[in-house]
């Protein structure tokens, strides 16, 4: 049996399912509400985020728990637990609301502090990409393809993904230095790795401190399956067994070819918040 295997297949299923009551709640109308940050948040929000809890406890109940819409009360057993799950259950909120389509499920399990699994489900377009150490695949309306990450090496020739609602002088800044020419929009971050992993795009820049943990465990478990390389503005890797839930450094995502060097040339543009 493959590693992972009966945790991908829950893992799926309950995007899936989420999926579907994501979308009826859509049809019937939404009304939104401010967390203590002004980030929106809908009664869906928490709704799908309650089942999906409970499901994956129920399934695993030693594992931790960690998502978007419940407290973080454990930051001392997140350091140390060997199996961690990362829940957003709707990451997107503003595109949610918005009624564009770009928003997703995500569900990320990391293996003592790092990223193994991944999903992420776009309910508006059936859309499922998925991971394992094993490999990624996209799964679209029964089809399921493997995922690889594009070969561009130079850097003025990449399509870089930028988020609808979160542009700032940081990330123009960047786009700049670089010479970028081409920029697809996305809303989810979830959405901008799967433009990577399906060779729409091949770097994904977020200059921002508002990323948290399972904004990016799934996704990046999926990019690093496809063959590419999420890191902070410094290049390190993502720690997700830090007490901070926020990625304060700022996100890096590309197809890994010239990761390095990339970095080398933003990473006083973004410096990490000590």
């Amino acid at each position: 049996m493959d590693f992972l295997a009966s945790e991908l297949r829950l893992a799926c299923a309950l995007a899936r399912e989420a999926g579907q009551h994501i979308l009826s709640d859509l049809e019937r109308g939404l009304r939104a509400s401010h967390k203590a940050d002004g980030e929106p948040v809908t009664e869906t929000d928490r709704a799908v985020n309650a089942f999906l809890i409970a499901e994956l406890r129920r399934r695993f109940p030693d594992d931790l728990i960690v998502s978007e819409e419940a407290d973080d009360d454990e930051p001392t057993r997140r350091a140390v637990a060997p199996r961690v799950w990362f829940v957003d259950p709707i990451d997107g909120t503003r595109e949610f609301l918005a009624g564009n389509g770009e928003f997703s499920v995500m569900i990320g399990l990391c293996l003592n502090g790092r990223p193994a699994l991944g999903v992420v489900h776009q309910p508006t377009t059936g859309k499922t990409w998925r991971a394992t150490p094993q490999g990624a695949w996209l799964e679209q309306s029964g089809d399921c393809r493997p995922l690889q990450v594009s070969s561009i090496s130079d850097i003025r020739a990449m399509t870089l993904a930028v988020s609808r609602s979160r542009r700032n002088h940081h990330l123009a800044a960047a786009a700049e230095r670089l010479g970028i020419q081409r920029e697809i929009v996305s809303g989810s971050g979830g959405l901008k790795i799967g433009l990577l992993v399906e060779q729409q795009a091949d770097l994904f820049i977020s200059a921002s401190e508002r990323s948290k943990l399972w904004d990016t465990a799934g996704p990046e478990a999926i990019l690093r399956a496809a063959g590419g390389v999420l890191t902070d503005f410094q290049g390190q890797a993502l720690d997700y067994r830090q007490p901070d839930l926020h990625h304060r450094a700022g996100l890096v995502a590309s197809n890994g070819v010239q990761h390095a060097a990339i970095v080398s040339q933003v990473r006083d543009l973004f410096p990490l918040r000590r």
